[in-house]
């Protein structure tokens, strides 16, 4: 008789060795599926789509969308969907959406203006654009002079583009905040090109600052992710511990474990670190990792207790 192998449910697809990582649906269809209308992000993402409607105005004009909230919410999970969704309507007008990820493209040791963040910005795009086949041969050679000069580049990159393909663009979080966001919206704006971006640090008040100052223009979609609500760490945990039954065995999660980690858990990526730690720990130690057991508040606490002498647990 096979033993059927003890499973943690709660890594994502693909990403079994990296539990902390983002969805990221647009490079791993199978993250689709695994989105829980939690923290306000489906209302959130209603509102994204509402917004982009038919696509007319992103390949007109080219739009901005910035995702706000505290750290850990799941911004980067919806600028991922949101991302992922824009693609799928450009297949349906027979276009290519191209998603550039340029999150990680600026320095972490040095301090940048917005100039030399956007310069950054635009010469590893056009790097991604030349790898991706997406510019008209006359249009590359062209702009490979500029190709650090984001004024020179932007304005023009919706002509610069093939017919058949729009961007949809993951710009790192803004860093000047206020003047960053307005400075791509307002100047560095292109048809068939989408900015996607995110920030834990704009306030409400900044948000509806940088619309009102937009207003003229094509103001930037403005979306919040909130922290995690009644109801939503027991919504989350479900949806993990049904998905993988044909995967192997694993135990179920008692009422007080649930309600634990719902009390402590302010955000979604606090809420994973909690659960899969938990399950990881316990089934290291070999006891009590079966269909018929339970993970109780017992299990959470003696996570809890090994990762304080590791470090803290409660940042994203």
């Amino acid at each position: 008789m096979v033993t059927a192998p003890r499973v943690n449910p709660f890594p994502l697809p693909g990403w079994e060795s990296t539990p902390m990582r983002p969805l990221r649906p647009w490079h791993r269809p199978a993250h689709r599926d695994y989105y829980v209308p939690v923290d306000g992000t489906e209302e959130a993402f209603d509102l994204f789509r509402q917004e982009m409607g038919d696509l007319g105005v992103l390949l007109e004009y080219g739009r901005l969308a910035l995702v706000t909230g505290e750290s850990g919410c799941g911004k980067t999970a919806l600028v991922n969907r949101c991302a992922d969704w824009v693609v799928g309507e450009l297949g349906r007008r027979d276009m290519r959406g191209l998603v550039l990820d340029l999150t990680g493209c600026l320095p972490t040791d040095q301090e940048l203006s917005i100039d030399q963040r956007t310069a950054e910005v635009c010469d590893r795009m056009f790097d991604l654009l030349v790898d991706a086949g997406a510019l008209r041969q006359e249009s590359e050679d062209r702009l490979d002079a500029v190709r650090d000069v984001p004024r020179r580049v932007f304005p023009r990159l919706g002509q610069a583009l093939r017919e058949d393909v729009a961007l949809i663009v993951l710009l790192p979080s803004p860093n000047e905040l206020v003047d960053e966001v307005i400075r791509y919206t307002r100047t560095l704006n292109s048809a068939k090109v989408l900015f996607l971006t995110e920030s834990a640090y704009l306030s409400t008040d900044e948000v509806a600052d940088v619309v009102r100052q937009l207003e003229t223009w094509v103001p930037p979609i403005a979306l919040h992710v909130g922290p995690l609500d009644t109801g939503d760490a027991q919504r989350f945990a479900e949806d993990r511990l049904a998905r993988h039954a044909e995967a192997g065995s694993y135990p179920r999660m008692s009422d007080g474990a649930i309600e634990l980690v719902a009390k402590h858990c302010q955000s979604v990526a606090m809420l994973q670190r909690f659960l899969h730690g938990t399950y990881e720990h316990k089934r290291d130690t070999g006891l009590g990792y079966s269909e018929t057991d339970l993970v109780t508040v017992e299990d959470i606490r003696a996570f809890l207790n090994t990762k304080s002498r590791n470090g803290p647990v409660n940042g994203p």
